[in-house]
This record gives structure tokens, C-alpha cells and sequence, in this order.
């Protein structure tokens, strides 16, 4: 099914970055426009050791994402500066996307449950859940860290939907990320393929007020 049917519908898995967190301008996080300027680190030098492999070790909990900032930073005349790094990153990425947030109100007085389902490792995850305060909007958090697993391997889908005891066909993926789409359609998940601005179609098809 490539859309919602609210009549069966039990439960939201709600994406993270580009859906509840509007972080993602055209592509680019909001934390690395800015982070040379307010920092006075190299961008490309971070980008380049974190994102070339070892952010996504560390996404399925197989590194530390504090223990790999902080070799970088002592590689980098960064030394000490670590946690700093961090909680900029965060903090600048953090930008709750109020639109969608009206929508999971709206779905929970209709008695449907959210949950969260994100690619994030354990200490962002962390991050969101208590310093954001998405453990108060979210039933339940599934981070790709804690589950030792990532979208949009089809495991993922399946640990969602064997935690939660309930069928596929009642659960919906809003996702900004095709592939994952795709993955979560072929277990027999509803699927909403999120894009800047969809709020509307979102509620829309969720019969909600937009």
C-alpha cells in the first residue's frame, strides 16, 4: 500500500531529520553552514574523517561517536574540545518542526500511537529524546544505535513490528527518504513519502485538518 488508510491505521513511525526536525535545507544540516564560522574548525576536515565511514559505525552502535569526534579533534589542534563540538552540533540542528508536531497531537486524540523511527546513534538519540523533549511527543523512540540496525535494511521494519506486536498493515512510515519508503512498502507498512511543505497532504490523507 503506498498510502495511508486511516480506517486500519494503529501507529505513526515518525522520521527523524527532515520530518520532525526541520534541519535540512536543500540537502545540507543547518550545523555544518555554520559550524566554521562559529567554531573555527575546519568543515571539510570533520566532514571528510566522520562521513567517510566511521559516523556509520557508529550509527549502529559498532563506535563512538564522542570517541570519534574526539580523535579528530585531538588530529585537528582541537584538542579538549570535544563535548563542544557535540553539543554544537546538536543544538544547532535542533529545530522542531512545529507543523508536524500539530499533526502528531492530532492523531494522538484519534488514539493513535507515535513512535519515532530514526537512523541516529545513541548519543544524539539521547540528545532528542531528553534535551529536545521527544520522549514527551514519542510513545516509544526506535534509534538505528539502540537497535544495533539502520534504515533501510528491512530488519529494522521488522524489529519495529515485533516490539510493537501489530501488523504492518497498521502501521505507517513517514519518511523524507525514499529507500526507506520502499523498504518499509515491501514489508506491507503504509508509507508516506515526506517532502518539504507535505504537511498538508500529510493531514490531509491522514483525514486531519491541515
Amino acid at each position: 500500500m503506498s498510502g495511508p488508510d486511516p480506517s486500519r491505521l494503529k501507529v505513526v513511525a515518525w522520521d527523524f531529520d527532515g520530518v520532525l526536525n526541520r534541519n535540512i535545507e536543500q540537502g545540507v544540516f543547518l550545523w555544518s553552514k555554520t559550524f566554521e564560522q562559529d567554531l573555527g574548525l575546519p568543515l571539510q576536515s570533520f566532514s571528510h574523517y566522520l562521513f567517510g565511514g566511521r559516523f556509520q559505525k557508529a550509527m549502529v552502535g559498532e563506535a563512538c561517536l564522542k570517541e570519534l569526534v574526539t580523535e579528530w579533534s585531538e588530529l585537528n589542534g582541537a584538542a579538549g574540545r570535544a563535548g563542544e563540538i557535540l553539543d554544537y552540533w546538536f543544538r544547532a540542528d535542533a529545530m522542531p518542526d512545529h507543523d508536524t508536531l500539530g499533526i502528531v497531537r492530532g492523531l494522538k486524540a484519534r488514539g493513535v500511537s507515535n513512535v519515532m523511527a530514526t537512523n541516529n546513534e545513541v548519543h544524539r538519540t539521547q540528545f532528542i529524546e531528553h534535551d529536545m523533549g521527544f520522549g514527551a511527543h514519542m510513545d516509544r523512540i526506535f534509534a538505528a544505535g539502540r537497535m544495533k540496525i539502520a534504515k533501510p535494511d528491512s530488519a529494522y521494519f521488522a524489529h519495529i513490528e515485533e516490539t510493537l506486536e501489530i501488523d504492518p498493515a497498521q502501521i505507517l512510515l513517514v519518511d523524507d527518504l525514499h529507500e526507506n519508503i520502499l523498504s518499509a512498502r515491501g514489508r506491507g507498512w503504509q508509507t508516506f513519502h515526506f517532502t518539504p511543505g507535505s504537511h498538508g497532504d500529510l493531514a490531509g490523507a491522514l483525514g486531519l485538518q491541515p
